[in-house]
């Protein structure tokens, strides 16, 4: 059974070894997997623990830069179909996360006496967006 220090090193280690050892060893060779690692390292970036929040950002911040390479290579030779289905699904999943104007709709459960301005509507599909991955946000108003 982990232990709590067991479970922060096996956090830390696989934020490490994703930010140093597959990013920077690898070079081009990491392309075709880049979107396969996103998503982990997102869901480091709210660890409790500081060194692995900011390992976890240093290795988003290098990934997310090579995510216009690895849209423009071809599928890596004998990668399974499941694999191929996964990449597309995390391909939408980036292409939303980088422009508030892909993400989906969401429709309110509830019905309200209004009309939502299209700013507030996009606010909306964004917190849903966030939500639907459990990612964490805050939505403000530029108003004061």
């Amino acid at each position: 059974m982990f232990t709590v220090s067991t479970a922060l090193e096996v956090c830390w280690g696989t934020s490490w070894l994703i930010s140093l050892d597959l990013i920077h060893v690898m070079e081009t060779d990491i392309l075709p997997y880049v979107v396969f690692l996103i998503v982990p390292v997102l869901g480091r970036m709210s660890d409790p623990d500081n060194d692995v929040r900011l390992i976890a950002t240093t290795a988003f911040a290098t990934l997310v830069k090579l995510v216009p390479l690895e849209a423009g290579i071809p599928d890596p030779v004998g990668l399974p179909a499941e694999l191929l289905e996964g990449r597309a699904t995390e391909r939408k999943f980036i292409s939303q996360m980088l422009d508030i104007h892909k993400v989906e709709p969401f429709e309110l459960p509830v019905a309200i006496k209004a009309t939502l301005r299209s700013y507030q509507q996009e606010g909306v599909n964004w917190l849903a967006f966030l939500n639907k991955f459990k990612l964490h946000g805050i939505l403000c108003d530029g108003e004061f």
